[in-house]
């Protein structure tokens, strides 16, 4: 009863997160800014949706709205680079191999499910692209996880083009049988896949005032992200892109670490697909490798990571080699930069949208679980925590202020690590 009355009252306040809304003060343990320095202890004054000002010590604006979440930890939203979350009736068009202007922002079910649980995860902005099964397979976008004005929650409807290179364009497909069906067709194999992409991409190539999808991208208009897996597919999209004059995003790349320093002097940035931790084969027969990302991270690549699950992903790339702030990197403002939306998410920075996740522990610590999600600076998983109202706090919040006392710290749920 308790929790649904909190629930209430911040809903009541900045449910909608508009303009004109009392500021929200977050007070909370420690940040992690996924920009600068850890700031302990944090308070965050949230306004109109964005974070008007951060710190240590901070004087409050007149009739702000605090909340205290104790010994809480605050972190950047976290930021899936590729997906296919929510997209409805398939997402790919079947009819064809290249398919540049396929838009997929016309094919997602903005009520899905799929959402609503990556924002128990924590998950507030989601890179979303068309699926694998054609060779060019259209226009990706970046958009947030929660939010009422389609328009203010997509971020970027054009965030690439997306290509596959890899096992997935032949696999429905067929040769030397009776035409009576769309799949007797090429590529069946991945010589065909290649030949098709380096056609198609010559075909864009030939003609410098050529217009389209495909050739923007290549005229460096748009981000190329490339699906690519296996060591021999990686290296063959380099050798394409080293040909043709553009840098694509790895996506995938299971077995990037064997490229490392390929990919380090190329300067291509790697989309890791969904870590493992089991010993079995990848998608397409690829090895297991626990500190792909460590590795990758090591020879100066630039990683990102996708799939679900984010913060036990990075958790568990931590246990295996990886860097806790480049862990952290990995979720939140690498992506973002990745996807062109840098400049409002993936850090937790003045002027940044209020895309804040409330942790009850370390980031990295296993049985630490996700307490509350703000997006837009609106609270979407609310806290189970004590709210003050307006004037009843002193002027000036900090942990050291004069007069601050520690607040206790905050109860663990049993639920499981993504509870809120």
């Amino acid at each position: 009863m308790y929790r649904f009355a909190i629930a209430l009252l911040v809903a009541f306040h900045f449910g909608c997160g508009s303009t004109g809304a009392e500021d929200l003060v977050l007070m909370a343990a420690k940040a992690y800014t996924a920009h600068g320095p850890a700031i302990e202890p944090a308070v965050i004054v949230i306004r109109d949706g964005k974070i008007a000002e951060l710190g240590a010590k901070i004087e409050l604006p007149a009739g702000a709205h605090v909340v205290d979440l104790g010994d809480a930890v605050l972190v950047p939203g976290f930021v899936n680079a590729y997906s296919q979350m929510g997209i409805s009736g398939g997402s790919s068009e079947l009819t064809r191999e290249l398919t540049p202007d396929f838009e997929v922002l016309a094919a997602i079910d903005w009520e899905s499910r799929a959402f609503r649980e990556a924002v128990d995860e924590g998950v507030t902005t989601v890179g979303i692209s068309p699926g694998t099964d054609n060779v060019v397979a259209g226009i990706a976008l970046a958009a947030k996880t929660h939010g009422k004005e389609l328009r203010r929650r997509v971020l970027r409807p054009n965030a690439g083009l997306v290509m596959t290179l890899a096992s997935d364009p032949r696999s429905r497909n067929r040769s030397r049988s009776r035409p009576d069906s769309i799949y007797v067709r090429q590529p069946t194999n991945r010589m065909g896949v290649v030949w098709m992409l380096r056609r198609a991409i010559q075909g864009a190539r030939r003609d410098e005032s050529a217009s389209g999808v495909l050739a923007e991208a290549l005229q460096g208009e748009r981000r190329i992200y490339c699906v690519s897996r296996t060591h021999f597919d990686i290296e063959t999209i380099a050798r394409v892109a080293e040909e043709f004059d553009f840098a694509p995003v790895i996506v995938g790349g299971e077995e990037s670490h064997r490229l490392a320093e390929l990919l380090a002097t190329r300067k291509l940035p790697v989309i890791l697909g969904p870590l493992r931790t089991s010993v079995a084969a990848g998608t397409e027969q690829t090895d297991p490798v626990w500190n792909r990302a460590g590795v990758l991270r090591q020879a100066g690549v630039q990683i990102a990571m996708s799939g679900p699950s984010l913060l036990e992903q990075a958790r568990f790339a931590v246990r295996f080699g990886l860097a806790a702030d480049d862990a952290l990197r990995a979720i939140t403002c690498v992506p973002a930069g990745i996807l062109g939306i840098d400049e409002r998410v993936g850090t937790l920075q003045a002027g940044r949208d209020a895309d804040v996740v409330v942790l009850d522990g370390d980031p990295f610590e296993f049985t630490t679980n996700v307490q509350a999600v703000i997006i837009g600076g609106a609270f979407v998983v609310p806290p189970d925590r004590r709210t003050r109202e307006p004037g009843e706090a002193n002027q000036t919040v900090g942990r050291h202020a004069a007069g601050s006392q520690s607040r206790p710290a905050p109860q663990r749920t049993q639920s499981g690590p993504n509870s809120p």
